[in-house]
């Protein structure tokens, strides 16, 4: 596919597929005498907002570990930074976050602001995230510049997009006259309403409020054409580019270019090694339970271990070495 990536980021095409609908697990399961070593109890994921990519696939995960003998559950939070301090601080076991916050967090840079998060360690990468906007047809927002003065809807606070989405912003210098923060599943509601003219989001495609707005509406895709992203990547480097293909939704007839970055999975320094081996192998073992639950599972390949921005666990390296994998010096703690 057409398409590349700034500092060895690449990215494959995927096909559209269903969406499956995510529940929330938490179940208590024996372990055969056959299965894994012991469960691990209390496994609390770190997901994001309902409604969106984190959310649905933070369920399937949840749900192929549970199967696994892993008590597992999925809990809302504020995104990729909540998810990191959550780790970081011991209150969460797992969380799903993004490339930027998470290395900027372990270096102590940007927001974490000198503090540096050197408790998190990564698991297992997990899809590139696309910017995209989107707005209602006959709205007038068409293109990137459109979004220029308008009320534009980002997201919760702190969350991937409201963070980098603003940074763009102050890059390119367009400036919408007000930002709204919310959930996406408010925020589908707010742009039937039209009570904001567009909204944001950074996500694994297809994104959930995306899908269900175009249910019921045709809408436009909108995503940052070529200069912009370039000079979104000359100041930010660990972002990349990358294509949302035709057909993802009914709007994107042909392939469209934008910003990607991308996320993984995160745990604390201090859970046990064969414990993250488990949580890995359970999932690389169920492929296609994670696929059904979202078609972005598709990027979970070996290849793209390398995608991964901080220090990995030791538990999830024994894995991958295992599968003939071979890890940068870079991510080995």
């Amino acid at each position: 596919m057409a398409g590349h990536a700034t500092v060895a980021f690449t990215f494959e095409r995927e096909e559209t597929m269903k969406v499956f609908g995510a529940a929330v697990v938490s179940a208590v399961l024996a372990v055969s005498a056959g299965g894994m070593a012991h469960a691990q109890q209390n496994i609390t994921i770190g997901a994001a907002s309902v409604g969106g990519t984190f959310y649905v696939w933070a369920g399937g995960l949840a749900n192929v570990l549970t199967r696994a003998g892993i008590d597992a559950n999925v809990e809302v939070t504020g995104g990729p930074l909540h998810n990191i301090q959550l780790v970081e601080a011991g209150e969460m076991q797992l969380g799903l976050t993004t490339a930027a916050p998470a290395f900027e967090a372990f270096h102590g840079l940007a927001w974490a602001d000198g503090e540096e998060f050197t408790n998190i360690r990564a698991v297992l990468p997990m899809f590139p995230s696309f910017f995209t906007w989107w707005s209602l047809e006959g709205s007038g927002i068409e293109s990137y510049e459109d979004l220029h003065g308008k009320v534009v809807a980002m997201g919760p606070v702190g969350g991937t997009p409201d963070t980098y989405g603003r940074l763009l912003y102050d890059v390119t210098g367009i400036a919408p006259s007000r930002i709204v923060n919310a959930g996406f599943s408010d925020i589908v509601n707010l742009l039937r309403d039209r009570q904001i003219d567009a909204a944001f989001t950074t996500a694994g495609l297809p994104h959930p409020a995306v899908a269900e707005t175009e249910s019921t509406n045709a809408i436009h895709l909108i995503t940052s054409p070529t200069e912009v992203s370039d000079a979104f990547i000359e100041v930010y480097p660990y972002f990349g580019k990358g294509m949302v293909p035709a057909g993802t939704y009914a709007a994107v007839t042909e392939d469209q270019e934008t910003l990607t970055i991308w996320n993984f999975l995160i745990t604390s320094a201090e859970m046990s090694d064969d414990a993250v081996y488990n949580i890995v192998k359970a999932v690389y073992d169920n492929m296609p339970a994670m696929l059904e639950a979202h078609p972005s599972s598709s990027y979970m390949t070996f290849d793209n271990v390398g995608q991964i921005a901080i220090p990995m666990h030791p538990g999830a390296i024994r894995y991958f070495e295992e599968q003939g994998v071979e890890i940068p010096d870079r991510l080995r703690p």
